[in-house]
């Protein structure tokens, strides 16, 4: 299945086609993939079941996607904070 395909599959599924009108009319969609190409983050539309937190899950990627800078930042700010009372070692993080 290809991007426009499984972007059809969710205009029609009763969850999901809310969120389909944000990226709707756009050339490119954004995607995050994994060193061996698995789609980890189709967003705002869906996440994978390789990214899911767990008890056992030591690191985490956060990203946030909006069309607002200073709103998708303190959202960040905000995750990031709520995140770190419970995370033992440093910090790595890049904001653009």
């Amino acid at each position: 299945m290809n991007a426009v395909q499984l972007f059809e599959h969710y205009k029609s599924d009763i969850k999901m086609k809310k969120f389909t009108p944000i990226l709707e009319g756009h050339e490119k969609y954004p995607v995050f993939y994994d060193a061996n190409r698995t789609v980890l983050s189709l967003p705002p539309i869906i996440n994978s079941e390789k990214t899911k937190i767990s008890l056992a899950t030591k690191n985490v990627f956060i990203e946030i996607t909006g069309t607002d800078i200073m709103k998708t930042r303190i959202c960040l700010a905000i995750l990031a904070a709520t995140f770190s009372e419970y995370c033992k070692g440093e910090w790595k993080h890049k904001v653009e």
